[in-house]
C-alpha cells in the first residue's frame, strides 16, 4: 500500500522512490489535461450555440419577411401570438409563485399557532413562579438559611435555590425567544400576504391582457384566412410555410453538426417504438394525412389538447430553436444527436430557451393555437437527417 507523508513523498517498500514520484506526476498531469479539455469542450459548445443562435436570428428575419397585401396582417399576427406567449408564460410564473406563497403562508400560520400556544404555556408557568416567589416573601431565602443548624444542610439549600433561580432564568429566556420568533413569523406573514396580493393583482391584469390579445388574434386570423381563401392561395401558402421550415432545419443541421451531445445521452435510434408521448390527447391528424384537397400531406401529426396543457420532451437533447415561425407559430425544436430532431409547433408559450439542455419528460412548452390555428393542439414531427418520420413508429404504446 502506498503511503503519503506530509511532504507528499511516496514510499513503498518494494518500489524505488523516484519512479513512483514520476508516476504520480504523470497521473496528475493527465487529470489536469483531461479537466482542461473538458472545460475547453464546454467553452467551444457554448460559443457554437451562441453562433447558432445568431445565425437563426438572421435566418428568422429573412424567413418571416412577407410581401404583398397580407404582409401587415402576418406581422400583426406574429406580434400578437408572441405577446400571447409572453403573457401566458407570465401567468404560469405568477400562478407558480402564488402557489408557493400560499403554501408558505399556511406553514407560517401553523407555526404562529404553535408559537402562541407555547407562549401561553410559558406565560402560565412564569406567572405561577412569580406568585410562588411573592408568597414566600423577600426574606424567605435568608430565614431558611438562618434556620439551618447543620452546614451541610445550608449547602443543600443554597444549591436548591440556585437551581430554582437558574430554571426560572431559563424559562424567562425561552419565553423571550418565543416572543422574538413570534414577532419574526408575524412580520413574514405580513410580507408574504403583501407579495401574494401583488402577485394575484398581476395575475388578474395578465389574464385581462391575454384575453384582449386572444380576441385581437382571432380577428387577425379571420382576416388572414379570408385574404388567403379569397385568392385561392391555401396551397401556395402551405408550401411556402413548409419551405421556410425546411430552410430552417437545414440551417440548424449545418450549424450543430460539430456540437457534441452529452456522453450519458442514450442514442435516439435505440428508442424506436419506446419514446414517451409529448402529451395526452387525441390524434386528430396522423402522419401522411391529407392537408389540403389531396395535394399536400402532413410531415407530422396533430394531437388535440386544451390550451395551457404542458408538453414534454420525448427524449433528452438540446433546444436549437425556440421562437415564432410562420405557419408553425410558437415553435420549439430539439436536437437529439446523430441527425435526429423533434419539432413541437402551434404552442401557446415556451418554457425553455435555445441552448438549453433538456431531459426526457421535461416540460418544454404549453399547448396553444399559434400559427393561425382555429383549434388548440400540438403539431409534432420527428426528423432523421432532415427526413420526416412517422412519429407513431417511434412513440410507445399509451
Amino acid at each position: 500500500m502506498l503511503h503519503l507523508n506530509k511532504n507528499l513523498n511516496i514510499r513503498h517498500p518494494l518500489l524505488p522512490e523516484q519512479p513512483v514520484r514520476a508516476l504520480l506526476t504523470l497521473l496528475l498531469s493527465f487529470f489536469m489535461l483531461t479537466a482542461q479539455v473538458q472545460a475547453a469542450d464546454k467553452e467551444v459548445s457554448a460559443q457554437q450555440l451562441k453562433e447558432l443562435n445568431t445565425r437563426i436570428k438572421t435566418l428568422e428575419q429573412s424567413l418571416n419577411q412577407v410581401k404583398g397585401a397580407k404582409a401587415e396582417v402576418l406581422k400583426e399576427l406574429q406580434a400578437s401570438e408572441k405577446k400571447i406567449a409572453d403573457t401566458a408564460k407570465a401567468i404560469r410564473t405568477n400562478l407558480a409563485s402564488s402557489k408557493r406563497l400560499q403554501s408558505r403562508l399556511s406553514e407560517l400560520r401553523a407555526e404562529r399557532s404553535d408559537l402562541r400556544l407555547k407562549q401561553n404555556q410559558q406565560k402560565d408557568y412564569l406567572e405561577k413562579q412569580i406568585r410562588s416567589a411573592y408568597a414566600m416573601g423577600r426574606q424567605e431565602y435568608l430565614k431558611v438559611l438562618l434556620n439551618q443548624q447543620q452546614p451541610d444542610q445550608v449547602s443543600r439549600v443554597l444549591r436548591y435555590y440556585d437551581y430554582i433561580n437558574k430554571e426560572r432564568s431559563r424559562h424567562i429566556d425561552e419565553y423571550l425567544e418565543t416572543a422574538r420568533s413570534l414577532d419574526r413569523v408575524e412580520k413574514e406573514i405580513l410580507q408574504k400576504d403583501y407579495v401574494l396580493t401583488t402577485t394575484r393583482s398581476k395575475l388578474e391584469a395578465d389574464r385581462g391582457r391575454l384575453k384582449a390579445e386572444q380576441s385581437k388574434r382571432e380577428t387577425l386570423v379571420a382576416q388572414l384566412d379570408k385574404e388567403i381563401s379569397g385568392k385561392g392561395e391555401e396551397l401556395a401558402t402551405l408550401n411556402q410555410d413548409r419551405a421556410r421550415l425546411e430552410q430552417l432545419l437545414e440551417e440548424v443541421r449545418e450549424a450543430i453538426v460539430n456540437i457534441p451531445m452529452p456522453k450519458d445521452t442514450r442514442p435516439f435510434k435505440s428508442m424506436r417504438g419506446k419514446l414517451p408521448w409529448p402529451l395526452k390527447g387525441r390524434v386528430a391528424y396522423a402522419f401522411g394525412s391529407e392537408q389540403i384537397r389531396g395535394k399536400l400531406k402532413r410531415n407530422g401529426m396533430v394531437i388535440r389538447a386544451n390550451e395551457g396543457v404542458e408538453i414534454k420532451a420525448i427524449h433528452s437533447g438540446r433546444v436549437v430553436f425556440a421562437d415564432w415561425l410562420r405557419g408553425y407559430g410558437v415553435l420549439l425544436i430539439l436536437d437529439h444527436g446523430n441527425g435526429f430532431m423533434s419539432l413541437y409547433g402551434n404552442n401557446q408559450a415556451l418554457l425553455r430557451e435555445a441552448g438549453d439542455w433538456i431531459h426526457a419528460g421535461e416540460s418544454i412548452a404549453t399547448v396553444g393555437r399559434s400559427g393561425g390555428q382555429s383549434r388548440s393542439g400540438l403539431y409534432f414531427e420527428i426528423r432523421e437527417k432532415g427526413a420526416p418520420q412517422d412519429p407513431i413508429l417511434w412513440l410507445g404504446r399509451r
